[in-house]
């Protein structure tokens, strides 16, 4: 177990996020988040934490970021900011980096994630340790995490089923071909272009999420709808009979009010398997720093 602490960081297309670990563990009350837009880089980002921070030096970074890795490079799908970490370990003077996808961040962060960071939408059976976390933000993307590892997946960039295209017609019609891929449809973007089809005028995500009118409660309605028709076809997809975990800013936003019952109910619209697919528990992620605790497991095994 590494003595030293470790630099954290959870970068997605709108916050960065950092802590600090010991013992694979996140240190109580050492995170913070700042605004992409308020920084010149990831870089920044971190010098301006480790400022701040008053404990012993961190000799390591683990950067979860919203995109696709490979080999230690990747970047944000939704933004500008690219990351390698040979050239995040030259400007930070850190002998050891890792960067990881967020959703892989929070398949490692499953088994470490305090009670009070889940809100239980749906029970069911504890299956085959399987499970799927699910990221639903600026962007999305989905991770598979067994009892032993955790896969990566860029879901967000596949095209839409049938089934949700269905969906999307009964309450869009033919603007409902705009959507071209799952990320299209289920993120901020998509509530908005959703919203904007329904309405006839544009509003931001937050506003959305935070409207009761008329407009608003619609798209909320079938975004959710869709959402719950897009679980049922990552429960066959994936099998995640151990649960399946939603995670990100407008997953939390939708899914801490009744909308989560719209979305369990066509999830659990199964009549295959004698309905076995249908009773996976589904939970909601509401601790804002997740990512982070899976990239502290993640470095305690490095």
């Amino acid at each position: 177990m590494r003595a030293a602490p470790v630099l954290l960081a959870d970068v997605g297309g709108t916050n960065t996020r950092f802590a600090v670990a010991r013992f694979g563990k996140v240190v109580e009350g050492s995170f913070k988040r700042y605004s992409n837009d308020a920084l010149g880089c990831f870089e920044e980002g971190a010098t301006r934490f480790l400022a701040q921070w008053d404990g012993p030096p961190p000799d390591s970074l683990c950067v979860a970021i919203a995109g696709p890795v490979s080999d230690g490079v990747g970047q944000l799908t939704n933004g500008a900011w690219g990351f390698d970490k040979r050239t995040l370990a030259d400007a930070l003077v850190f002998p050891k980096v890792h960067v990881i996808n967020d959703l892989e961040a929070l398949g490692y962060a499953l088994p470490d994630l305090p009670d009070a960071a889940l809100h239980q939408m749906s029970d069911g059976g504890t299956g085959n340790g399987q499970a799927l976390v699910v990221g639903v933000a600026t962007g999305f993307n989905v991770s598979i995490a067994s009892q032993k590892a955790v896969f990566q997946a860029e879901l967000g960039h596949a095209g839409l089923s049938e089934r949700v295209m269905h969906v999307l017609r009964s309450g869009l019609g033919d603007a409902a071909g705009d959507f071209e891929s799952v990320e299209h449809c289920f993120s901020g973007g998509g509530l908005a272009h959703m919203h904007l089809h329904l309405s006839g005028h544009y509003s931001a995500p937050a506003d959305i999420t935070g409207s009761q009118d008329s407009d608003a409660q619609a798209t909320k309605l079938l975004f959710a709808k869709a959402l719950g028709v897009q679980c049922r076809e990552m429960i066959y997809q994936y099998l995640p009979l151990g649960g399946l975990y939603f995670n990100g800013s407008l997953a939390r936003a939708l899914l801490s009010t009744n909308l989560a019952q719209t979305v369990v109910d066509g999830a659990r619209q199964d009549h295959a398997f004698s309905g076995r697919f249908g009773q996976i528990p589904m939970h909601l992620i509401t601790e804002d720093a997740a990512p982070l605790y899976g990239c502290a497991r993640f470095m305690s095994g490095s």
